[in-house]
């Protein structure tokens, strides 16, 4: 096993925020390599973050974003469970970038869950419809169909959006990172743009 140096504890603890235990423990579990590393990191977040989703979010921010051209513009509402971390440096940057991603990527959704069986339902007839004049098996086109639908949707789902910021991950990541970072419950909870 190699040698984990201060140096490479620094460096993964600047990239992510974690504790010196946990990216110690992140190192050693890749071998000294840094992307493995990170990527151990990523991967035990995501698993704190599904433990903390239960959990309430009564406090939070509403957070602005106003683009330089005063033309577009959005307001977030991102919860955490307790006033401390409302307050948190971290948290308040989180929500500031949330209200970006809208302004620049005009999410019609927060989440998948957020959208109705019956506009799905719309969405794959249409895709349907322009696809009926291509002489294609039945089970072939439902797969198109399937994929198109999806692929719509999750570019209208904030979550599910490349995360402006970095496009390695989505916004769904982010939060989970953050959750992980912070330990508390994050969910955002409403999302308004405004463009003139």
């Amino acid at each position: 096993m190699q040698k984990i140096t201060a140096e490479q504890v620094k460096k993964i603890r600047e990239l992510t925020g974690a504790s010196v235990v946990e990216c110690q423990k992140a190192l050693e579990s890749a071998n000294g390599e840094v992307e493995k590393a990170l990527e151990y990191l990523r991967k035990s977040g995501k698993e704190r973050a599904q433990k903390k989703a239960e959990r309430e979010t009564k406090e939070g921010v509403i957070a602005a974003y106003i683009h330089s051209n005063k033309k577009i513009g959005a307001l977030v509402e991102v919860r955490c469970e307790t006033d401390f971390v409302a307050k948190n440096s971290d948290f308040q940057e989180l929500a500031h970038d949330i209200a970006m991603q809208v302004a620049a990527m005009s999410p019609k959704y927060i989440s998948l869950d957020d959208v109705s069986k019956k506009e799905k339902e719309e969405y794959a007839e249409s895709a349907r419809k322009e696809l009926s004049c291509e002489q294609k098996p039945a089970e072939i086109i439902e797969k198109i169909v399937a994929g198109k639908t999806a692929k719509y949707f999750s570019q209208q789902c904030l979550m599910s959006q490349q995360f402006i910021k970095n496009s390695d991950i989505t916004v769904e990541d982010l939060i989970k990172e953050k959750i992980s970072k912070i330990g508390e419950n994050i969910r955002i909870e409403r999302i308004v743009r405004f463009e003139i």
